[in-house]
């Protein structure tokens, strides 16, 4: 190659292996039904060229041709739609070595639970298993971390090998460098060796792939189209410079893996121009009298020869966290109804290991399937086409939007029947049973976990039901013959009555929902008028509905509000701490609205301005605006609970409403968040405050797997703003400071937690001295549209929020904070069945 200068060329020989593969999008690229027949076809396209390659009398430029199949899901599609005798095709096809397996089932976001994870990793490993095929090594593209969980379920999954292709547009590759092997080591003691590779479109910039390339990964002379069929001229150039800098940054190997893909799209076709390549500048010794060398490889034969290699390879312990997880916020509606669907099967989980129940009927067995079946697909990282910024009217957009959402509903819908089905084992009326005069209504309480709940029951009465049984309806608990105190709350189509109840582990109560007198006067009542709250204070409660006192008092928590700050303290009385962070900026549960502005109207502002955001989630010019309380409402109190209402205003919201319902008798706090969105295409984020953590306590996430420490357990130069949780966060006393309560923060709808600085500027990843002295602040990162692609355009809308809050000595440890994270998540639930 004599037209290189000679600081541009490589020092050594070098041996270039090609890694044909395609990244694969569950839609943005087309709707999801298009994109799974295009995969399919792929596979197909990929055989037919596998085989030609290995007919003696054919091309021989075909000869050494290897697709890397990336995700097992596009296995399935093809399965699905070849008959039987088929198969032996794509098998023969695989032993040969011409299409090269992955352990990768879809591309996630960190919404999936540790389950969920390895339910869709058993699948690769199912099918190799079944044809005798070998499986060590994953394969990931695009996305932009995983949580540290998923090291884990790649083990148990019996893949030892993970290669990457981060793509950094709005985030970044850890380790601060590319090319860079290390053993992650996971939370339980054990290492997956990762190859952390470079974007899976580079040997396409690098001039490798006749008519796909671009100049994306490149700042040079050169400007081609993406179909340049001649790409010699651009490798004579590109690659040897490429392979230069990696000689000049220290690279110790002389082999390096490119990724390359058949058109510069995602969700790209095999090319056997690639494999064409390959040969025309091995025969004429274009590498530069044979520097360079090319061939076809495969993520497994890459992880090999570096751990067979001297050199000495890294290792890290930590949470990877994935910049893309944001996208969770451009859906919320969506992830409400699938993280509902995850916990349902959770539960009912839970349920089918309980001893001395029927099991599982056949018809519940395969509602689970679908919902795993449908989340697995909607966790999947994509979530709208990729110009639903640009223009969110096309009905391109319309339709990839729809089936994402359709995939949410369907994983509801399904976790609804499963559980219809195990309440029918369990005894439960059928849901239209007939009514006859003097029913009784009697409803069963379940607690499957392996601990003691003690939570609110929604008995549910539907509106047809009314005649049978008036107003002023009170509880029996069964097993005592006591009545429990009980509320009634509006439902839909009717009403809950609401009662406490304590059960232990595995135990189940039947409570009787019966007709009250309708009296108002009553020796047991202090007041005698409809709708006045009992505000005379007692021992146990200070009630805040006399005009102008602005605290609630239990035997366990005081809380002060002001008329203008709103929530300004929350004491912890058994230790007198407070439980909110001394230096927070906002009241919790106050909205926090940002929006940076867009000077132009069109579709290509809009996209522009997000472009250029780089690892911010907005502009250097964002308007960042806090909400402010409007009023402060006290309802009635009742026996179990005190209602408080904090209604706000804020820019980008119509309305927005805080309720809480303060436990009399439990140490917690249950918040119901509801607000009306308004339409905006600006880039735009909302928060709700959760500045809880007293002094001397460690943040701590709940993360499949294991809890995390932010800004301790994380791999170097990783995302240290934000993660993407499972059920809530805790903060727990480090060691020395034992007189502090534990605390946590239930999150069962809103899945991001935003920690770092809200302010726009250089973004800190893990390592920054800073974080060492500071500690991170939580927020709720409820919406965004920040992306200028695959995000939905606009967030209006009617939304809902929950939140728990609980303190205590017994939260003291993370085991003990997360338990209690998802045994509140999972709560009680009341079905009816006969007496």
């Amino acid at each position: 190659m004599h037209s290189a200068t000679s600081h541009l060329r490589p020092r050594r020989k070098w041996t270039v292996h090609l890694i044909h593969h395609t990244h694969t999008d569950v839609g943005y690229t087309d709707s999801q039904q298009t994109i799974a027949r295009f995969h399919a076809e792929f596979l197909d396209q990929a055989i037919s060229i596998a085989r030609r390659a290995a007919d003696p009398a054919g091309d021989p430029e075909l000869r050494g041709f290897k697709w890397t199949n990336e995700c097992h899901w596009s296995i399935e599609q093809w399965l699905a739609r070849n008959p039987p005798e088929r198969h032996s095709e794509l098998l023969d096809v695989i032993r040969s070595g011409a299409i090269a397996l992955s352990g990768t089932y879809l591309h996630y976001t960190e919404l999936p639970d540790a389950q969920l994870l390895r339910s869709a990793l058993s699948r690769s490993r199912a099918f190799c298993d079944r044809h005798d095929l070998p499986l060590d090594t994953a394969l990931s593209a695009d996305v932009n971390g995983f949580g540290w969980d998923y090291a884990s379920a790649l083990l148990d999954a019996g893949i030892r090998n993970f290669m990457t292709c981060v793509h950094s547009h709005h985030g970044i590759a850890p380790m601060g460098s590319r090319q860079l092997p290390f053993f992650w080591q996971t939370h339980d003691g054990r290492e997956l060796f990762v190859w952390n590779g470079e974007h899976y479109h580079l040997a396409n910039a690098l001039g490798l792939a006749p008519g796909a390339v671009l100049t994306y990964d490149f700042v040079d002379e050169l400007r081609p189209a993406f179909r340049t069929a001649d790409t010699l001229p651009i490798a004579l150039k590109r690659l040897p410079r490429y392979l230069r800098q990696l000689e000049d940054d220290g690279y110790p190997y002389d082999f390096v893996p490119l990724h390359v893909s058949g058109a510069m799209t995602d969700n790209a076709p095999p090319s056997e121009a690639v494999i064409r390549f390959v040969h025309r500048w091995n025969a004429a010794n274009a590498g530069d009298d044979g520097l360079i060398t090319l061939r076809m490889g495969s993520p497994s034969e890459i992880c090999r020869a570096a751990r067979e290699s001297s050199v000495p390879i890294p290792r890290h312990r930590g949470d990877w966290p994935d910049w893309w997880s944001d996208g969770v916020a451009s859906i919320p509606a969506e992830v409400r109804l699938a993280r509902t669907a995850a916990r349902t099967r959770r539960w009912l989980g839970h349920l089918a290991g309980r001893p001395g129940l029927p099991v599982p009927t056949a018809q519940e067995s395969a509602c689970m399937e679908r919902v795993e079946q449908t989340l697995r697909l909607f966790t999947e990282h994509t979530f709208n086409h990729s110009d639903s910024i640009a223009a969110p009217w096309d009905i391109n957009v319309k339709a990839i939007g729809g089936g994402k959402r359709a995939l949410a509903c369907a994983a509801w819908e399904a976790s609804v029947e499963a559980r219809h089905a195990a309440f029918a084992r369990l005894g439960a009326l059928p849901n239209l049973a007939p009514h006859e005069a003097g029913d009784r209504f009697f409803y069963k309480v379940v607690n499957p976990l392996a601990d003691a709940v003690t939570d609110s029951v929604r008995l549910y009465l539907e509106s047809r039901d009314f005649d049978l049984l008036p107003l002023n309806p009170f509880v029996i608990d069964t097993r005592t013959g006591k009545q429990l105190p009980c509320r009634v709350s509006p439902a839909p189509r009717g009403v809950t009555c609401d009662v406490a109840l304590s059960l232990n582990a595995g135990e189940e109560a039947v409570l009787e929902l019966r007709t009250g007198t309708g009296a108002v006067r009553s020796l047991a009542r202090r007041f005698t008028e409809v709708g006045i709250p009992d505000d005379i204070a007692n021992n146990d409660t200070l009630a805040a509905a006399i005009n102008g006192v602005r605290r609630v008092e239990t035997p366990f928590l005081q809380i002060d509000f002001d008329d203008v700050a709103g929530i300004t303290g929350w004491i912890d009385k058994a230790s007198g701490a407070s439980l909110l962070a001394s230096d927070r900026a906002h009241a919790p549960f106050c909205p926090v609205y940002e929006v940076t502005p867009v000077a132009g109207k069109t579709g290509e502002d809009m996209v522009f301005v997000r472009s250029r955001m780089g690892r911010n989630r907005k502009g250097a010019d964002v308007r960042r605006i806090a909400g402010s309380l409007a009023s402060v409402e006290f309802h009635t109190v009742t026996e179990n609970w005190i209602p408080v209402t904090l209604h706000y205003s804020v820019e980008g919201v119509v309305w927005w409403r805080v309720r809480l319902d303060i436990w009399r008798n439990q140490p917690r706090v249950d918040v119901t968040l509801r607000l009306h969105k308004n339409s905006v295409w600006e880039p735009e984020n909302l928060y709700a405050a959760l500045p809880f953590g007293p002094a001397g306590n460690q943040l701590w996430l709940d993360k499949p797997g294991a809890p995390v420490r932010p800004w301790i357990d994380q791999l170097p130069d990783t995302l240290a703003d934000w993660s993407c949780i499972q059920e809530g966060f805790c903060s727990c006393p480090k060691d020395g400071y034992t007189s502090i309560p534990g605390l946590v923060v239930t999150t069962p709808d809103a899945p991001l937690l935003h920690y770092g600085p809200l302010a726009h500027g250089p973004r800190r990843v893990m390592g920054h001295p800073a974080l060492n002295s500071e500690t991170p602040m939580p927020y709720s990162w409820l919406m965004t549209n920040f992306w200028e692609t695959n995000f939905d355009a606009s967030l209006a809308g009617f939304h809902e929020f929950n939140f728990r809050v609980e303190s205590g000595a017994h939260l003291a440890t993370p085991a003990a904070a997360i338990a209690r994270i998802h045994a509140l998540n999972h709560g009680l639930i009341a079905f009816r069945v006969k007496p």
